[in-house]
């Protein structure tokens, strides 16, 4: 447990990956808890499947999106005026792709399951096939052949329960999604393993000095909180300090004084503020990677 606290600790990086674990957990908590039900009503199969199918996925990418840490320091990174430090490129680059790549592991793992367990599949197209090629409905000729088509995915109704021909079509639609979703999963391992294993070859020199200025802008920004909480807090123990330690003749005489001088401060404080934003200062003469040869 200490181990897994200290790696929460050590980083942005290992902090987004916890919370792109938690994201992931939960959309599988979700889809166990959630029971897949058809309408089985003609002209409802495909819209609810699909919403099923597609609707999570997009809301577990725009909460993976905003609960990100590199959100916000993307967007004030992008925006800011270059002021005496040029923008690094490969930086925003490189956080722009960490949030992306963990913001869409819960949406494809739900599309994945999905995919693998068949039921959306079989509700969404079932009523796209031709019957005849599975055998037919020629036994219920009372009934409408979109109806049954629209019943396929509904083992519980009797009058289809043991027709073969029903039990080809959810058997085929349910391999075709099986299929999907196999190769989707093999190929994403392989373009995992492309990107984590082949491509630093070609570009290890970059790879390196786009993660130290990665590390580096994460840790200024944690200095900047810690020096502005660090003065805040002396600020405010002075005033409270001068308030409560003064008599009440030299607060008659002195508090005027007093707090002009220390009412100026936090203002001061929120010009420095600004200023870090508008132009940040330059880091000890070095310069940014896309300025090296």
């Amino acid at each position: 447990m200490e181990k897994v606290i200290k790696y929460f600790k050590s980083g942005a990086e290992a902090k987004m990956n916890v919370v792109c674990g938690i994201i992931v957990l939960a959309s599988m908590m979700v889809y166990k808890t959630y029971e897949f039900k058809c309408p089985c009503v003609p002209g409802f199969n495909k819209p609810y499947a699909l919403m099923v199918l597609l609707a999570p996925p997009f809301i577990f990418f725009f909460v993976g999106i905003l609960v990100s840490q590199y959100c916000g320091s993307l967007t004030i990174e992008y925006s800011r005026p270059e002021g005496s430090r040029a923008k690094n490129k490969k930086v925003l680059k490189q956080m722009f792709i960490a949030m992306l790549s963990r913001a869409l592991a819960a949406p494809i793992l739900w599309i994945l399951v999905c995919l693998l367990d068949g039921k959306p599949v079989v509700c969404a197209f079932s009523e796209t096939l031709d019957p005849d090629q599975f055998g037919g409905f020629a036994d219920f000729p009372e009934y409408d052949t979109s109806v049954l088509l629209a019943k396929v995915p509904c083992k519980n109704f009797d009058l289809l329960h043991k027709s073969t021909t029903r039990k080809a079509i959810s058997r085929f639609l349910k391999f075709l999604s099986q299929g999907i979703g196999c190769i989707s999963v093999l190929t994403l391992i392989l373009l995992g393993a492309i990107m984590r294993f082949v491509i630093p070859l070609f570009s290890t020199h970059e790879n390196l000095q786009v993660r130290y200025w990665n590390k580096y802008s994460d840790m200024e920004e944690k200095c900047f909180e810690e020096m502005c909480t660090d003065y805040n807090r002396k600020l405010a123990e002075r005033c409270v300090k001068n308030y409560f330690e003064g008599t009440r003749k030299d607060r008659e005489e002195e508090v005027y004084y007093d707090r002009k001088k220390f009412n100026d401060a936090p203002v001061e404080t929120l010009v420095y503020v600004d200023q870090w934003y508008k132009c940040r200062p330059p880091i000890l003469g070095a310069d940014f990677p896309d300025h090296q040869s």
